[in-house]
């Protein structure tokens, strides 16, 4: 009765774990609602390994796993803590500490399981890693020679290129038939706004936990998030409509580019919103799709699909196909080594992962009114 924050609750049950600050309400067969929380196993200990940035945790760490799923009923307050990786070697210490507190990942009710996703903090310290140890040569990682940087858009009214933060979004990946809930980024050069690269983290059924690479040539480049934002200020029809809308009492709220890899190469999409200064509600304004040198501008994503798939296929940059997909050893049921991007994906699959990409902004626009007028109540 005196802890009902989940969050405060979570820690003063278990402080000894990382808890994710972004717990997320799902709602179970039967209709209850509980709220779902990642927990983290994270050390500054390990010996040999560099210390990376983790959201939630002042020092960083150098090693930090995924250890823990926990639920908290919405109503009752019933915490169950489910073991989801039973190798870390620090969890299996905390459960000969606390044998009656944790159970195995498959006492989770399949209701809950299914809402089970890959979480953000940990993809984002694994990001942060991987762009500097995907160097498998060890005198070009002795030299640095091949550091990629996460890739940089123009997200909200700032104006300013900023790193990339992951995306949920429901997608098809390149060989599967079937679209799945998706956790993805992509990586730049260092220095340089081409694409070279592309991290995905898988979610749905047993492939929760599995990452998928991308590691696109050297030698010939391919439109990265930054290149395309470029293309998007620099043409006229595009620019004309945003500097009116950012006139006095309204500006323009950029979306966060979405990468998404199809045949022939990586189509783009950015919603572009404009709201009002007193407002301060949101409108779904434009959408703009880019391919290769294609970019389609209009009022939804079903226009701008239909251009795309009206017109003659997009030209890609010369070197897609060159492309190619990698795991690494943790991921042993990763798919194999020699997919190439966007194999075996064609226009009406990727219609309906735009019209899925739609339903989810309509439905995150809404989230946001609700905050906003419970803000001005407030």
């Amino acid at each position: 009765m005196i802890y009902r924050n989940v969050a405060g609750r979570l820690q003063h049950l278990a402080g000894f774990l990382h808890w994710d600050a972004d717990p997320y309400l799902v709602i179970t067969d039967d209709g209850k609602l509980v709220w779902m929380v990642d927990g983290y196993t994270t050390s500054l200990a390990h010996p040999y390994s560099a210390t990376i940035p983790v959201a939630g945790v002042e020092e960083g760490a150098n090693y930090i796993r995924n250890a823990v799923k926990a639920t908290v009923d919405a109503y009752t307050g019933k915490i169950s803590l489910y073991v989801f990786d039973p190798s870390d070697p620090l969890i299996q210490s905390y459960q000969r500490l606390f044998p009656k507190l944790f159970q195995p990942a498959s006492a989770m009710p399949a209701d809950l399981r299914r809402h089970a996703r890959y979480p953000e903090v940990l993809f984002s310290a694994q990001a942060e890693a991987y762009r500097i140890f995907h160097m498998r040569d060890a005198q070009v990682f002795y030299n640095k020679e091949d550091v990629w940087e996460i890739a940089r858009n123009l997200y909200g009214q700032s104006g300013q290129p900023e790193p990339m933060q992951p995306t949920y979004v429901v997608a098809t990946l390149p060989g599967e038939k079937q679209p799945e809930f998706l956790l993805i980024l992509p990586f730049s050069p260092r220095g340089k706004d081409n694409l070279i690269g592309w991290m995905a983290a898988r979610s749905d059924g047993d492939h929760l936990g599995e990452l998928i690479y991308f590691q696109l040539s050297k030698q010939q480049l391919m439109y990265g998030p930054m290149q395309i934002e470029s293309r998007i200020d620099q043409d006229q029809n595009i620019s004309k409509d945003l500097t009116l809308w950012n006139q006095q009492g309204s500006h323009v709220l950029r979306g966060n580019i979405i990468a998404l890899p199809v045949t022939g190469g990586f189509l783009y999409v950015e919603s572009i919103y404009i709201q009002a200064t007193e407002a301060r509600m949101p409108q779904l304004k434009k959408v703009v799709l880019a391919m290769g040198d294609r970019l389609i501008y209009r009022d939804t994503f079903d226009e701008a699909l239909a251009d795309l798939q009206s017109g003659a296929p997009p030209s890609a940059p010369a070197g897609s196909a060159t492309a190619s997909a990698s795991a690494p050893t943790a991921t042993p049921a990763a798919p194999a080594a020699s997919a190439a991007p966007g194999a075996g994906q064609n226009l009406p699959a990727l219609s309906e992962q735009l019209k899925s990409l739609q339903t989810q902004a309509e439905q995150l626009a809404r989230e946001l009114q609700a905050l906003q007028k419970q803000t001005e109540k407030k």
